[in-house]
C-alpha cells in the first residue's frame, strides 16, 4: 500500500508547471496540488497542513495499484527524438515497508501513463492535458477465399478480427473460416500494444489517413470493418477496401511491426501481396 506520493511535471502537458502530493496516514489518504506559471522553477514542498483528506481515499488507492508502479516503472524514461524531451516529469512512490523509487521522465513515458494521469486527475486541483490517442481498435476483414477439398473447389467466406486493447495490454486475433472452424489467440504484450497503437496515428490520425472508397452490393473484393476508440470514449468505425487504395501508404510497415509483435503468425490479414504500392516505394528509394 502506497505511504507517499509526489508527483512534479512541467511542459506542455500542463500550462505552467505542477506538483502534487499524496500521503496515507492512519489509513486515510491526504492530498495537495500546486502550481506554477514558470517551466524552470517547480512548487516547492507542500507544508503538511496544505494536504486534505481525499474522500473515498481507499478506493483512489486500489486504482493506484492496480497501475503496478513499483514493479513495472523504470527509473528513467528518455524520449528518443529531442524535439519531444519538453516535458518533464518526475515521481517519488513509496509503498509502506518498501525502498522508496525515484523516477524520471524526459519526453517519454511509461505505458499505462494514460491510467496513471486519469488517476491523478481525480484528485482536487489537478488537470492533466490527456493526449487523445487509440485505447482500443478493431479490425475485422471479410473475404471470399477459394478452398479444394479433395477435388472439388468451393468458395467460402473467411472472417479474421485483429483487436489491439490498450487497457487490456492485449492483442486478439481470432479466424472463421466458414465450415471450418475457428481459431483464436491472444497476447499479453503490454509494449507492443502501446507502440502499434502509437504508430498508427503517425503522423495523423489513423481515420484521417485512410481513402475510404464507396462499398457496394457489387464488390467482392475484401472488406476491412474498422471500429475504434479513443481516450474521450467515444467510439468510431468505418468500412474500406482492404487494398493499398484505401489503406495508408506506411500500412505494410504496420503490418510488419505486428507480425513481428506476435511471433510470425500468419493469415490473410497480415498479408503483403495486398500492397504493391511497398515494392514501388522500395524501388523509387534505391540510388
Amino acid at each position: 500500500m502506497l505511504e507517499q506520493l509526489i508527483f512534479t511535471m512541467g511542459g506542455p502537458l500542463r500550462a505552467g508547471s505542477l506538483r502534487v502530493e499524496v500521503a496515507v496516514r492512519e489509513r486515510k489518504v491526504y492530498v495537495g496540488a500546486a502550481r506554477a506559471d514558470s517551466l524552470e522553477e517547480l512548487p516547492q514542498e507542500l507544508a503538511p497542513d496544505a494536504l486534505v483528506e481525499l474522500p473515498n481515499g481507499r478506493r483512489w488507492l486500489r486504482k493506484l495499484d492496480k497501475l503496478a508502479i513499483a514493479q513495472r516503472w523504470r527509473s528513467r524514461f528518455t524520449a528518443s527524438e529531442p524535439l519531444s524531451a519538453d516535458t518533464r516529469w518526475q515521481l517519488f512512490y513509496k509503498e509502506q515497508g518498501k525502498n522508496a523509487r525515484h523516477i524520471i521522465g524526459l519526453g517519454a513515458f511509461p505505458e499505462n501513463w494514460t491510467s496513471f494521469v486519469d488517476c491523478l486527475n481525480e484528485l482536487p486541483d489537478v488537470a492533466i492535458q490527456q493526449q487523445n490517442h487509440l485505447e482500443y481498435i478493431r479490425f475485422l476483414l471479410v473475404e471470399k477465399v477459394p478452398v479444394i477439398t479433395g477435388r472439388k473447389r468451393t468458395v467460402v467466406e473467411l472472417r479474421e478480427k485483429l483487436v489491439l486493447d490498450r487497457r487490456k495490454r492485449m492483442i486478439l486475433y481470432n479466424r472463421h473460416k466458414e465450415d471450418f472452424g475457428t481459431e483464436r489467440h491472444a497476447y499479453d504484450l503490454p509494449k507492443a500494444v502501446s507502440n502499434l497503437l502509437d504508430a498508427l496515428d503517425k503522423p495523423a490520425a489513423f481515420e484521417q489517413r485512410l481513402h475510404v472508397r464507396c462499398i457496394d452490393g457489387s464488390d467482392t473484393g475484401a472488406r476491412l470493418i474498422v471500429r475504434w476508440q479513443r481516450h474521450d470514449r467515444l467510439e468510431a468505425g468505418l468500412t474500406c477496401h482492404y487494398d493499398a487504395q484505401d489503406m495508408p501508404a506506411d500500412w505494410p510497415l504496420f503490418l510488419r511491426m505486428l507480425h513481428e509483435a506476435m511471433g510470425g503468425i500468419r493469415g490473410r490479414f497480415f498479408a503483403l501481396d495486398r500492397f504493391p504500392f511497398e515494392s514501388a516505394a522500395q524501388a523509387s528509394a534505391q540510388p
